[in-house]
């Protein structure tokens, strides 16, 4: 299917948020009959009372989380007419409508319809007891794959995979979003990647996976400047060492990740990992870099002194995908795509200590600044077909206490909740829903209220 097309059936999908014109069809017809009845004889009319014909029922059909929550029209629950594994459909009349979504521990939600064909509509509802409250939304381009606050915390820099550059999203009312274009008028590609935030330069890097590039843009207007090449084949993570002279990028095809001099922009050279390379953290002090092996589970410890591989961690069979560290405690943690677990080990003699269980097809984790809350977003389960087409759940934040590796709070996302950030106050949380081209932006301020 052509990208077009894909869009198109996105966008069919999006339907909360999309509006269906009823075309006055009752008012044309009864300005007909009134016109009749005053130029023929009203005996032609005797035996057929005057009325409009009333428009035919519409089918609703429902993608609605939780899935138990009931529907209502007119304070009446409507019954079920039809259902899958995955959706419900009711009968409703045509014409503007208030529907009410409503479950035990959720906030009710009211979604105004007005439609003249059958509908299907995708909503979530917010749990009442959650910490965690929805602050807003907004489109995004197609397939929004991460999300970065720049560096005064304004305005929010999402990638987009599946089109031909970035967009940029002010942070205090999320409209209107900036679409800053990054591959030239006669190139096709796309694939954009991660940013990250070289502070000490003010720029922000991107990269770009179809290319094997990375981008570079002003921090404070976000003009682009200049692009680099990798070297190496489908370019993902970028981190940044912290005294800012080094770039490291993994490469998921070329199984390496390439060393970037900061500010000569050159590659100093490309280092053979274990598998296929995700996630990268390097430790406070500089001298440690841990690579996410994707394809085996483990994480490699490479020593910065000499680039070899000085230890090859085991955390079992799975996909390593995203990790963080907490220099101050000592402790680093390890999103797993495939077992949807996250494990902490010490930095200090790289033992695993705890797991916890964070949802399905885990996707990006975040530590909040102080350390205290690990949060992780995951797609929830995948269409049987691809992971490319919607599944029959919606996706999931979940918040974790990192002390004791324990579940405290969590949130419905939409479609494949992907790319997650931290605001640096610690007052939002920011997440991508993949493929509905979709950004939420929650106040997790109250996590911190006893």
């Amino acid at each position: 299917m052509a990208e077009k097309e894909k869009r198109d059936t996105e966008k069919k999908t999006r339907l909360p948020r999309a509006r269906i014109t009823y075309n006055g069809f009752c008012r044309g017809l009864n300005a007909i009959l009134t016109a009749c009845a005053l130029f023929f004889p009203a005996a032609v009319f005797a035996d057929e009372p005057v009325s409009a014909a009333s428009p035919p029922p519409v089918t609703l059909t429902v993608k609605l989380f939780p899935q138990d929550a009931k529907v209502f029209l007119d304070g009446e629950e409507l019954p079920v007419k039809a259902k899958t594994a995955e959706t419900r459909s009711f009968t409703i009349p045509a014409g503007y409508q208030e529907i009410v979504l409503s479950a035990e521990g959720y906030f009710n939600k009211t979604v105004r319809l007005t439609a003249e064909k059958n509908i299907y509509l995708e909503e979530k509802l917010e749990r009442s007891d959650s910490r965690l409250v929805l602050v807003g939304e907004t489109m995004t381009g197609y397939q929004p794959k991460s999300v970065m606050f720049t560096r005064d915390g304004k305005h929010l820099v999402v990638p987009i995979l599946g089109e031909t550059g970035i967009d940029i999203i002010p942070f205090d009312r999320l409209a209107p979003k900036t679409r800053i274009t990054l591959t030239p008028p006669d190139k096709k590609s796309r694939g954009y990647v991660e940013p990250a935030i070289v502070r000490g330069r003010n720029e922000v890097w991107v990269s770009q996976m179809d290319t094997g590039q990375v981008h570079i843009l002003d921090g404070d207007d976000l003009v682009y400047k200049e692009s680099l090449s990798t070297g190496g084949r489908w370019s993902k993570v970028i981190t940044i060492s912290p005294d800012e002279k080094t770039a490291f990028v993994s490469n998921w095809n070329s199984l390496d990740v390439s060393v970037i001099d900061v500010d000569t922009r050159k590659v100093l050279r490309r280092v053979p990992v274990s598998g296929i390379p995700r996630g990268m953290a390097v430790t406070a002090d500089g001298k440690f870099l841990y690579v996410c092996i994707y394809s085996t589970g483990n994480v490699d410890k490479i020593d910065l002194a000499d680039f070899k591989i000085v230890k090859n961690i085991a955390f079992g069979r799975g996909a390593a995908r995203h990790i963080v560290l907490d220099d101050a405690r000592g402790i680093g943690y390890v999103g797993d795509m495939a077992t949807g677990r996250i494990a902490s080990f010490t930095l200090d003699g790289d033992k695993i200590q705890k797991r916890v269980w964070a949802g399905h097809c885990l996707n990006t984790i975040a530590l909040s600044g102080d350390g205290r809350f690990l949060f992780a977003s995951s797609r929830g389960v995948n269409n049987p077909e691809t992971y490319l087409k919607k599944g029959p759940d919606f996706g999931k934040v979940t918040v974790i206490d990192a002390a004791n590796m324990e579940v405290v709070d969590w949130v419905w996302g939409r479609n494949q909740c992907t790319g997650l950030v931290i605001s640096p106050d610690d007052k939002y949380m920011v997440f991508t829903d993949f493929l509905d081209a979709n950004v939420e932006v929650y106040d997790i301020s109250g996590l911190w209220k006893e």
